[in-house]
């Protein structure tokens, strides 16, 4: 389970990768669009993926709710920020927008905001080393008192 942290790296990598092609090329060029694309594709996948083997287990074990529960709080304003720059760039991509310079500025914003997140999130990972550790080392018991 451990290699779900690695595959969250990857994603996010991979994530900042587009998001940094279509900075470079501007949400104005064909690369650009197509890389910002790419990029909320990443994201949707990271977002899904963190939750589903990351929050949710952590969340259920008793140990460790109290402390999803501050950080989810923590990080509940930069997703909403997130989300309102992500609509931004999108309706205005969608609408051909003739102001591209403020659309380029959302997206230099939604940057900084991933990185925020992403770099709070980063506390999770021992976190959640701790409790793979832990419930490895209590289904081994439990496998031992049989």
């Amino acid at each position: 389970m451990f290699q779900d942290v690695d595959v969250f790296d990857h994603h996010e990598q991979s994530l900042f990768r587009s998001l940094e092609t279509a900075q470079c090329d501007g949400l104005a060029s064909a690369t650009g669009h197509a890389a910002f694309s790419e990029a909320m594709t990443a994201l949707d996948r990271l977002v899904d993926e963190r939750e589903e083997h990351l929050y949710s287990p952590l969340a259920a074990d008793p140990l460790t709710r109290d402390y999803i529960s501050r950080l989810d709080g923590q990080i509940h304003g930069l997703s909403s920020r997130i989300d309102i720059l992500r609509t931004h760039i999108e309706l205005g991509l969608m609408a051909d927008s003739d102001n591209r310079d403020a659309l380029d500025a959302s997206l230099h914003n939604l940057i900084r905001q991933l990185r925020t997140r992403f770099r709070r999130e980063a506390a999770l990972i021992p976190v959640y080393a701790g409790w793979l550790d832990r419930t490895a080392n209590s289904a081994a018991a439990a496998v031992a008192a049989r």
